[in-house]
């Protein structure tokens, strides 16, 4: 009896293994590359449509892909993303080569590669760590219901690199 529950069991969890790495059976088929320009999100919202960013307060400048209709995209935050998403002082205003998949249903881009102009990949990678350390030093000091404070958080909504 108890070999027979094993087995429905392992049978019902089969389904969950099945796509390991992905849930999308042909993810690596639709691959697409995309050329735009990297930019602070929530600078290039409040220059646009006056939005409320206040990029200082959690994470500094969120950086996000605009290509050429104009169009704002975001990036999935995972192992190939993040430092991309972190070096905002290294990459925002430069141009970028993106390879990757799209989720159009909420604009965002799941880079699988990616080029920026005059920039290495190590130099992001040292760049996104650096910025996590900062990140974690603010957010060690934070209390409930409080911003954290940055030591550095000297920039300015206007400046022509968030356009």
């Amino acid at each position: 009896m108890k070999r027979i529950a094993i087995m429905i069991s392992m049978i019902a969890l089969f389904p969950l293994f099945a796509h390991a790495g992905g849930w999308d059976a042909d993810k690596g088929t639709d691959k697409i590359t995309l050329k735009g320009e990297l930019i602070c999100l929530g600078c290039s919202l409040k220059k646009l449509s006056g939005a409320n960013a206040q990029c200082g307060l959690f994470t500094h400048h969120d950086v996000g892909f605009k290509l050429a209709d104009g169009t704002f995209w975001s990036f999935v935050n995972n192992a190939k993303g993040h430092d991309v998403i972190r070096a905002h002082k290294l990459v925002i205003g430069k141009k970028a080569i993106i390879t990757g998949w799209i989720y159009p249903n909420a604009n965002h881009i799941e880079v699988d590669s990616i080029k920026v102009d005059g920039t290495s990949a190590e130099a992001i990678a040292t760049a996104g760590w650096e910025e996590d350390q900062k990140v974690a030093e603010a957010l060690k000091s934070r209390k409930v219901g409080e911003a954290p404070v940055y030591k550095e958080d000297k920039h300015n909504h206007g400046g022509d690199h968030h356009s």
